[in-house]
C-alpha cells in the first residue's frame, strides 16, 4: 500500500482560562481535566459567546492530511477537516462600485439613437429650429430654384414695413392682368393695406401682390423689387434673386430652400402676418360690402390635422412644382420646414417636422440668417436647456446636488435601451448588495 499516513492524534479543546496554554504542557502547571471528567464533576466549562453550530464534519478527508490553504480557515476536530466561515471585511467596497458606477454613467456622453433620417420626395428641403437658426437636416438647401408663390412671404414684409396700416390702394391695371392666381380685383378699385395682405397669404392673389408692389413710393414695381433683394439680404439670405412679387417663373428669378427657412422665421414674427397664415379661414368684406369666407389654401393649417401648425405659405407652378414653407410648434419649439420641388409636399413636410422633433441642434450645425448677436468678450454664452456642465463642475461641486440628480437622470436617459436598462438593473443589484452587506444582524 505504501507508506502509513501519519496519525494525527485528537485535539483536545481546553476551556479559555489563563492557567492553561493552546498548545502543548508547560512543566509546572496541572494537566487539563477530561471533559468526561468535568461532566462526572458538574463542571461546566466558561461561555465566551455564543457561536454558530458547525457544518457537518467533512467525512473522506483522512486522519493527518494537512488542511489545505484557501479563504477560508480550516479547524480539525477529531481528526475531521471543518471549513469555518469567513467573511472577506471590506466594508468600503460595495460603496466603492455605487460610487464608481454613477460616474461611469455621469461621465459617459450621451449616445441617443438617432432617428432614421426623414423620407423626402423633394428636390430640395431643409428643416430649422426657429429659435436659433440651426439647421436640423437638409438637401442641398442652399441650390437656387423656382420656388413659385412662396415668393409672396417676403412681399408681404416688404409691404407690411413699406406701408402704413390704414393705407388704401388703387388698383393698376397691370394687377387685373397678371397671370396665374387672381382674387378678382378690378382697376380702380380701393383696397385697404390688410385686405391685400390676407387675400396675398391666404389664397396666393397675384394681383394683390402687383397692387402692393405698384404703389412703392421709392420706383414703384420696380423699386419694390429692389426693396424685396435688400430685405432678404439683411436677414441674411444668400442664395436668392428676387425678380416678381408673384413668385411666376421670371427669368433670373430664384430662390433656396435656406433662404426662404430665413424668411419664414421672419414672417412668423410680425404679429398681424402670422395671424393670418396660422388662420384656417377669415371673413373678408368686398367693396360693394358683402363678406365671404376664405378658406386657407395651405391644407396643412385649413385642415386642422397638424395641431400646432402656424403656416405659412404654399405655391405651384408647372416648372417649379409644389412648394411649402410650413412652421409648426410642439412641445416649447418652433420648427420651419421647407419643401421645394415635389409632388407630395404635405407628405415631405410633415416627415421633416416629425424628424425635428425629434431630435436636437447638433455642435456645429449650421446656422441659417442673422439670429443673435455674439455675446461680448469676456462674458459666457448660456448652454443650451438640457445639456451637461463642463466636467470640472460636476467634479467640484460647482453644481447643486438637486441638479446633479436631474442631470445624472437626463445622462441615463439619453443612453440607448439596451445600455439604459443594463445600467439600471446594475444599479439595483448594487443596491441590494450594500443593504445585504450591512444587514444588522452580520459582524
Amino acid at each position: 500500500m505504501g507508506e502509513a499516513a501519519e496519525v494525527v492524534p485528537p485535539l483536545t479543546i481546553s476551556p479559555r482560562d489563563p492557567g492553561f496554554r493552546s498548545k502543548g504542557r508547560s512543566p509546572g502547571h496541572p494537566q487539563p481535566e477530561s471533559r468526561a471528567g468535568r461532566r462526572a464533576s458538574g463542571e461546566l466549562p466558561a461561555i465566551t459567546r455564543r457561536r454558530r453550530p458547525s457544518p457537518p464534519p467533512a467525512r473522506g478527508v483522512p486522519a493527518g492530511v494537512a488542511a489545505p490553504s484557501g479563504l477560508g480557515r480550516l479547524h480539525l476536530t477529531h481528526g475531521f477537516v471543518q471549513p469555518t466561515g469567513v467573511r472577506f471585511r471590506l466594508p468600503w467596497l460595495p460603496s466603492l462600485l455605487v460610487v464608481l458606477g454613477l460616474l461611469a454613467v455621469w461621465m459617459a456622453p450621451p449616445a441617443a439613437a438617432a432617428p432614421p433620417a426623414p423620407r423626402v420626395e423633394a428636390r430640395t428641403a431643409v428643416v430649422m429650429d426657429a429659435a436659433t437658426g440651426a439647421v436640423l437636416w437638409q438637401r442641398q438647401a442652399h441650390r437656387p430654384v423656382l420656388v413659385a408663390s412662396t415668393t409672396k412671404i417676403l412681399t408681404a414684409l416688404v409691404a407690411s414695413e413699406a406701408y402704413r396700416s390704414d393705407k388704401v390702394f388703387k388698383v393698376p391695371e397691370a394687377a387685373e392682368r397678371v397671370d396665374g392666381t387672381r382674387f378678382g380685383y378690378r382697376t380702380g378699385w380701393l383696397i385697404r393695406r390688410h385686405q391685400l395682405l390676407t387675400t396675398l397669404l391666404l389664397v396666393s392673389a397675384n394681383d394683390a401682390a402687383e397692387t402692393l408692389a405698384a404703389a412703392y413710393p421709392d420706383g414703384g414695381r420696380a423699386g419694390f423689387l429692389r426693396a424685396m433683394q435688400a430685405k432678404a439680404d439683411a436677414l441674411g439670405c444668400t442664395d436668392s434673386t428676387w425678380l416678381d412679387p408673384s413668385g411666376l417663373d421670371a427669368p433670373g428669378h430664384r430662390g433656396s430652400a435656406a433662404d426662404l427657412a430665413v424668411l419664414g422665421r421672419a414672417l412668423l414674427g410680425q404679429p398681424e402676418l402670422a395671424e393670418l397664415t396660422a388662420s384656417r379661414a377669415v371673413r373678408y368684406r368686398w367693396p360693394d360690402r358683402h363678406v365671404q369666407v376664405l378658406a386657407n389654401h395651405n391644407h396643412f393649417v385649413s385642415w386642422g390635422r397638424d395641431p400646432g401648425a402656424l403656416g405659412i405659405k404654399t405655391g405651384y407652378t408647372v416648372r417649379a412644382r409644389s412648394t411649402i414653407v410650413a412652421a409648426q410648434r410642439r412641445g416649447g419649439r418652433t420648427l420651419v420646414a421647407v419643401v421645394l420641388g415635389s409632388d407630395h409636399m404635405y407628405d415631405d413636410v410633415r416627415a421633416l417636422l416629425g424628424y425635428g422633433f425629434k431630435v436636437r441642434p447638433e455642435a456645429g450645425a449650421e446656422v441659417l440668417g442673422r439670429t443673435h448677436a455674439a455675446p461680448e468678450a469676456g462674458t459666457r454664452a448660456a448652454a443650451p436647456e438640457g445639456t451637461l456642465p463642463p466636467a470640472a463642475e460636476r467634479l467640484t461641486g460647482r453644481v447643486g446636488s438637486p441638479q446633479l440628480v436631474e442631470r445624472l437622470g437626463l445622462r441615463m436617459l439619453a443612453m440607448p435601451l439596451p445600455l439604459a436598462a443594463c445600467a439600471g438593473v446594475g444599479c439595483l443589484l448594487l443596491g441590494v448588495l450594500v443593504l445585504v452587506w450591512r444587514r444588522p444582524g452580520r459582524r
